[in-house]
């Protein structure tokens, strides 16, 4: 293993933005020794520090690796743009935070898939870290490239840059893989041999290299090819279904430098059953595993014993689902208020906020407070399967004003099908509504809204897929017409670029021919797109034209439901069939009830495991719910 870089940039740290990211040396973070270890990895997030640092599924794999033995799991992130250019111009190699190591000399690099719009930094990185970008290109002393993450379930993009992809849940998953790796290199297996028994032993594992795509005769994607013996298709997702004894991070590294969120993050359920036909996250994530309110408890206790950190957030994607939430919010109060721990609320449904605020007030920030309608029209919501309505919204809004609350949030998007000029201008229209609330509500001048609107694009694994996406002119022009009617007053706007959006629907629905694409941009230059001050669509422009790709023909018409998909080879456990009923139902309006506490929706997941699931949670929480009430008690 070379040696540490960390002398080698010392030197010029002061001549970059935010330098103390690049030291290393937190609090929590895990050191090994490299002579008592076997298998040598990096947890890579393409992206800054401050956003993954901030990523609870890099602290819980960062976690569940190093429990390993054999196992020094370290941490490298996507170098700022100054930091990357200077790296380059002085021939320092990409690194690890633990040990300064040059990221290309470790045996493993894991690569987090969050967003579409990361996929030039996963180059970006390999190419600062002198790995050949291209798995083809590998030899026996390169590291194995592997992702995951929500990314890794529409693989096609950067198959031809990851030598596997872990698709699901890496909590069990990784572990298995690296255990393999493990043992068939202390075999003296070569590099094609490992990745051919991966494949062949681990259902959730895929190996590009050995599946080749099809096109018919209109150049049309038709299916894989597999090109080795034994191998089989789909690709199984991983799913940890027993979320209460999954691992959580209880000591995770302490950041030295800014993030985007420094808390104590609670995963108190893992996915949502309310079957919103835009969300690929709810989707995926079935059926849904739930923590007991005493086990967050528990977990809670811990990492503020090892962190000091003085919020706890409690996440799910839709947190007012957790049945027993008024009893967890007891259960922090009593134990966290005198700390003066404060908790955080995200994703709170607009239904359930109007008898949680009053309730629980003390124990809950009120610096503002996030919902997301989604569209301004009731009549769009149902198409999306979104059961909230505009009454529903204003009640919650007001609701909060009269506890104490002055800013809210609201999340909106413009394009989904079906939507008119009418349910654009309904945007706006409900934020002022929202605005008004507070006078209504208290006597007070209007609250502040900040409103975002993002444009939808359709993502594979949800009833939408099929559907077509806005051209980026057109989302230019209901941008501006929202924009017309902002002028002053206490609604601000705030807008997802639209060049952005396209670039990420082309990526999130493209298959191997979007890989080149990729690589011709990133030869170009292309990095941290995600963000204003990286993204080029000048740069991407050259790319999809010399790569034969028409944005227009890509994402400008619906996909039919009866071909092939470039993601048809992964099984995430929801079925084509149901995506395709709901796709059918979105088209008029209709709305699936959702499967929390209803009926089974034959989505596909195996319904006795789903019942299984709440049926052990609800016997867990009813402990934790008694353990509340005796907090309450004086």
């Amino acid at each position: 293993m070379s040696t540490s870089v960390l002398e080698r940039i010392r030197p010029f740290l002061n001549s970059v933005q935010n330098p103390a990211q690049y030291l290393g040396g937190e609090w929590n973070r895990v050191v090994k020794d490299p002579a008592r270890v076997r298998v040598r990895a990096a947890i890579a997030f393409p992206d800054s520090y401050e956003i993954g640092m901030s990523h609870l599924g890099a602290k819980i794999l960062y976690g569940v690796m190093n429990s390993l033995d054999f196992v020094w799991a370290e941490r490298a992130f996507a170098p700022w743009m100054d930091m990357g250019d200077r790296l380059r111009a002085l021939d320092i190699p990409l690194f690890t935070w633990e040990s300064h190591a040059p990221l290309g000399a470790l045996d493993v690099i894991g690569f987090s898939l969050q967003s579409e719009l990361t996929y030039s930094n996963v180059l970006y990185m390999l190419d600062l870290a002198r790995v050949p970008l291209l798995a083809a290109e590998r030899g026996e002393r390169d590291p194995f490239v592997v992702c995951g993450g929500s990314g890794a379930a529409h693989p096609e993009p950067l198959a031809d840059f990851t030598d596997v992809f872990i698709v699901g849940d890496g909590e069990e998953a990784l572990p298995q893989f690296l255990a393999t790796f493990d043992e068939l290199r202390a075999a003296g297996a070569a590099r094609e041999e490992i990745l051919l028994e991966v494949a062949r032993r681990h259902p959730f594992c895929y190996v590009p290299r050995f599946f080749a795509p099809l096109l018919d005769d209109a150049g049309e994607y038709a299916g894989l090819r597999p090109l080795r013996g034994g191998l089989s298709l789909p690709v199984r997702a991983a799913a940890v279904l027993d979320l209460e004894n999954a691992f959580a991070p209880t000591s995770p590294v302490v950041p030295s430098a800014r993030v985007a969120q420094d808390r104590i993050a609670l995963e108190i359920m893992r996915g949502c059953g309310r079957g919103c036909r835009f969300c690929q996250a709810g989707m995926l994530k079935r059926p849904v595993p739930m923590r007991s309110p005493a086990r967050l408890l528990e977990l809670a206790r811990a990492t503020y014993r090892n962190t000091g950190l003085d919020e706890i957030s409690l996440l799910s994607l839709s947190t007012g689902d957790y049945a027993p939430l008024l009893d967890l919010i007891a259960l922090c109060e009593h134990e966290f208020a005198p700390l003066r721990v404060s908790l955080s609320l995200p994703s709170l449904r607009v239904t359930q906020q109007v008898a949680l605020l009053p309730e629980r007030l003390k124990a809950v920030r009120r610096s503002s407070l996030t919902m997301a309608p989604e569209v301004g029209s009731d009549r769009l919501r149902r198409a999306l399967n979104k059961e909230i309505s505009n009454e529903d919204l204003l009640a919650a809004a007001g609701a909060a004003f009269s506890q104490g609350w002055n800013l809210v949030k609201l999340y909106f998007m413009i394009g989904v099908p079906g939507e008119t000029p009418e349910d654009v201008a309904a945007i706006w229209d409900l934020a002022q509504e929202v605005s008004r609330a507070r006078r209504r509500a208290t006597g007070k001048p209007n609250a502040r809204v900040n409103v975002t609107v993002s444009t939808f694009v359709p993502k594979p694994f949800t009833p939408l897929q099929w559907a077509p996406m806005l051209g980026a002119g057109e989302i230019r022009e209901r941008q501006e017409f929202l924009r017309a009617r902002a002028r002053g007053g206490t609604v601000r706007l705030k807008f997802h670029r639209a060049e952005a959006s396209v670039l990420e629907g082309l990526l999130g629905r493209g298959d191997r021919r979007a890989g080149r694409a990729l690589l011709l941009a990133r030869r170009r230059g292309a990095r941290f797109d995600a963000w204003e001050d990286g993204f080029d669509w000048d740069l991407w422009q050259a790319a999809l034209a010399e790569a034969g790709i028409d944005p227009e023909r890509a994402l400008q018409r619906e996909l039919d439901p009866a071909r092939p998909l470039p993601w048809d080879h992964v099984d995430p456990g929801v079925s084509r069939e149901f995506l395709a009923r709901e796709w059918e139902r979105a088209r008029r309006g209709e709305t699936t009830a959702d499967c929390l506490g209803g009926r089974c929706q034959r989505c596909g997941v195996d319904a006795e495991v789903c019942r299984r699931i709440k049926r052990d949670f609800a016997q867990r929480a009813a402990c934790g719910g008694e353990a509340a009430r005796e907090a309450d008690q004086p």
